[in-house]
């Protein structure tokens, strides 16, 4: 679990115990002996831990809530005001959701396979790919350095996806040509790290074909139909 402001977020709770109702808060928060407390996912406060119906909320306001749903984590997004969020309904099924402001546009969510999520979301007019994974109720962000994550593809040993690094010139062709050096990435169902293929591969089009060839090799496909087999273990 991400902490952080705990002492704030306290602070608020023993407040709303007291009957005080901090200033500019959406509601106040329930003062039951019953409740189970507050979560903090820096800079959000979820509350009351693990009941249906909870709250997200933010500087004491409300932000956001689902009725029939306990949320369980909230990982915040790159942009001020948005994030994600895992919600368990009350046969304990968990779903992955994306908050987003009012102009922006629905984002797409796929479950890739169980507990791997590829979410595409524009956010301020600036796209960003994403491939999220659950362990134990957490919302694990399998690249937060790069907002370009995508085409995750899942095997028999886990999910390989690859992000674009860097676009790359052809000083010597007027045309403007260019192509693309795409990193891979390797997430296995038994292990919580994600590894990296230590070199970019080139490619004409910023994005690649992968396909699992069995339980250890995974063939890349580039845009002029030319192939490479890897092994899982080149990942690092």
């Amino acid at each position: 679990m991400r902490v952080g402001r705990f002492a704030s977020a306290v602070l608020v709770l023993m407040l709303c115990a007291l009957g005080a109702s901090p200033a500019g808060a959406a509601e106040q928060f329930p003062s039951s002996p019953n409740h189970r407390g507050i979560a903090t996912f820096d800079p959000y406060v979820v509350f009351p831990e693990g009941r249906t119906g909870n709250a997200v909320y933010l500087d004491n306001t409300l932000v956001f809530s689902v009725k029939d749903e306990s949320i369980a984590d909230v990982l915040p997004l790159p942009v001020q005001g948005r994030f994600v969020y895992y919600a368990l309904d009350a046969q304990g099924a968990g779903t992955l959701g994306v908050f987003v402001k009012g102009n922006d546009p629905k984002p797409r969510i796929e479950e890739v396979t169980p507990g791997f999520y590829h979410v595409v979301m524009v956010l301020d007019g600036v796209v960003y790919k994403k491939l999220y994974r659950i362990i134990d109720k957490n919302v694990l962000d399998l690249l937060p350095s790069s907002k370009t994550a995508d085409g995750p593809v899942a095997g028999p040993a886990g999910v390989v996806f690859f992000h674009v690094a860097t676009a790359i010139h052809d000083t010597n062709d007027d045309s403007g040509k260019r192509s693309f050096g795409l990193k891979l990435h390797l997430a296995l169902y038994n292990d919580e790290r994600t590894r990296h293929l230590n070199f970019l591969i080139t490619n004409d089009r910023p994005d690649l074909k992968l396909t699992w060839v069995d339980d250890s090799h995974i063939e890349v496909t580039l845009a002029d139909g030319r192939t490479e087999t890897l092994a899982l273990e080149q990942f690092q």
